[in-house]
């Protein structure tokens, strides 16, 4: 753990998506001088390809869903901090089943959750018509509904947060890719990273940041450290505007136990994000990467939410998002060099609160956050 003498301490901070822009925000909270590097402009890369769930869903073992659960907590104090408008909307996600093995995973699943404390319940074809009646969930043998889920708009949060952290005296180098990262001398077998080198700019620093989303294992390997990383295709479809597709609801999953696999959500300006997992969601990434599939799932969504037919997409935005090898977020100082951060994730957008809070208490004040442990980047050395 680097503990941090200077009362302004230099952090950069590579990468401006949503990991990136939360943890530079919470920095300049604690009063870092902080400067922002970007390859891109902020929120381009993978963020802007997240569907943007909020949830806890799914997260196994128990300590990523008390990570990802804490971190939806937060999202409102979070708002509230940044003081400007964000489109976060809440109401929960609804998926269903069409066969009886699937769901006796919704029901197993649900009872998990719930033992965990997660307000999960299965409903009958009676209550989801209740909760959506304009939903067409043919051959429903189940369903499940978790009410304190939502999405949020992350084009806001990142535009938000980059912008609080400049009036804090942050600076931001938009469109300049990371070229290297300028290391001093070996401590024994450590060595500390002095500078960013950014084109022809060469930023000295106290502490790096690296939140690079999908480049992280080159940018990570700019300081000879491996980051055990793999990337996957990433689609999602922004429609133009149309009225309310949902009575209740804020996200919506299709049964998962057979093609296709379409997940919706709507945005307070109408705007519709519609998603569709390739039959390996894990490896496989998201169908979409030609025009011919994006109107095959346009079509998909219009078989369960008939209001969508005809709509005009508006924008189909297609990138790479991270994958840690075991799935779970690695967080924290890389051993070998003391003073590199690593904040990644596949679950980026519902962890950005708690991993900028955390990530600025460990750099700023020098203090080990316990429930960051098990996400350390050693864990894949120690095994």
């Amino acid at each position: 753990m680097t503990r941090l003498d200077s009362p302004k301490p230099h952090v950069v901070v590579v990468g401006a998506g949503i990991l990136g822009a939360s943890v530079a925000f919470h920095l300049t909270l604690r009063g870092a001088h902080v400067t922002i590097v970007d390859s891109s402009r902020p929120g381009q890369g993978t963020t802007k390809v997240s569907f943007a769930w909020l949830n806890a869903y799914g997260k196994t073992p128990f300590h990523y869903y008390d990570l990802n659960r804490r971190s939806m907590e937060m999202w409102s104090r979070l708002v509230r901090r940044l003081e400007r408008p964000i489109d976060i909307v809440w109401g929960g996600e609804l998926r269903w089943a069409v066969t009886p093995e699937g769901a006796a995973d919704l029901d197993a699943r649900a009872r998990q959750l719930q033992a965990w404390g997660y307000p999960t319940r299965i409903l009958d074809a009676d209550e989801v018509k209740g909760l959506e009646p304009d939903l067409h969930t043919e051959g429903m043998t189940a369903a499940s509904y978790s009410d304190l889920e939502g999405h949020v708009n992350t084009g806001h949060v990142v535009e938000a947060c980059i912008a609080a952290a400049q009036e804090r005296g942050a600076e931001l180098v938009a469109n300049s890719p990371v070229t290297g990262l300028r290391l001093g001398p070996a401590e024994g077998a450590k060595r500390r990273v002095e500078a960013v080198q950014s084109g022809d700019t060469r930023i000295p620093c106290d502490v790096v940041v690296l939140a690079g989303g999908a480049d992280m294992p080159a940018l990570a390997g700019l300081a000879e450290v491996a980051l055990p990383l793999y990337h996957t295709f990433g689609a999602t479809i922004v429609t133009e505007p149309v009225p309310p597709l949902f009575r209740s609801v804020a996200v919506l999953h299709t049964p998962r136990e057979r093609e296709p696999l379409v997940n919706v959500l709507q945005f307070s300006d109408g705007s519709v994000v519609v998603q569709s997992r390739a039959a390996d969601n894990h490896r496989g990434g998201d169908r979409g990467e030609t025009d011919a599939e994006v109107d095959e799932i346009m079509a998909d969504a219009e078989a369960v939410l008939p209001a969508l037919q005809g709509v005009k997409v508006k924008e189909v935005r297609r990138g790479r998002r991270p994958i840690p090898r075991d799935g779970e977020p690695i967080v924290g100082f890389a051993d070998e060099v003391p003073n590199l951060y690593v904040a990644t994730s596949h679950s980026g957008v519902t962890l950005a609160p708690i991993i900028g809070e955390f990530a600025a208490i460990e750099i700023v004040v020098g203090v080990e956050v316990e429930l960051l442990q098990p996400f350390r980047l050693k864990r894949f050395t120690n095994r």
